[in-house]
């Protein structure tokens, strides 16, 4: 059995709230359980993150953010790292809050390079990364009319 390590965090009232009645209503034996759960899943999905530089990958970065405090920032990231940013799609999900779907493809150092840019910036509440990889095949390989 795994050595156990105490820790403590700090979380929103909501988002303890929010385990706390998953918890319950899945049978979940502790908190402690469900938050191991959670970060083992984490790393599990950002292992790509250690991976290979030369790869190359596609994918899309899914973000929620508060628009006030984000929405300049996204923009000059955008521009910053447009040779990897393929394509965006924007949606505002309320008065406050906002959508953005970043298409990326390009080295993984590259894009490992935009996550992190984008973990930086205050205000963003989800980053979620769908990446897998592609063998890289050179100029686009048919004519768009």
């Amino acid at each position: 059995m795994a050595e156990i390590v105490r820790t403590s965090i700090s979380l929103p009232r909501e988002l303890l709230d929010g385990l706390d009645t998953l918890i319950e209503r899945t049978g979940i034996k502790s908190r402690s359980k469900a938050i191991a759960e959670a970060i083992s899943l984490f790393l599990a999905e950002r292992a790509w993150l250690m991976g290979d530089e030369d790869l190359h990958v596609i994918g899309s970065l899914t973000l929620i953010y508060r628009h006030e405090q984000v929405y300049n920032q996204m923009l000059s990231a955008q521009h910053r790292h447009g040779h990897v940013i393929r394509s965006t799609s924007h949606v505002h999900l309320d008065n406050g809050r906002c959508l953005e779907v970043l298409m990326v493809s390009g080295p993984l150092s590259e894009v490992r390079e935009v996550v992190k840019d984008l973990e930086r910036m205050k205000g963003v509440d989800v980053i979620k990364t769908f990446l897998t990889p592609i063998k890289a095949s050179g100029p686009h390989p048919h004519a768009h009319e």
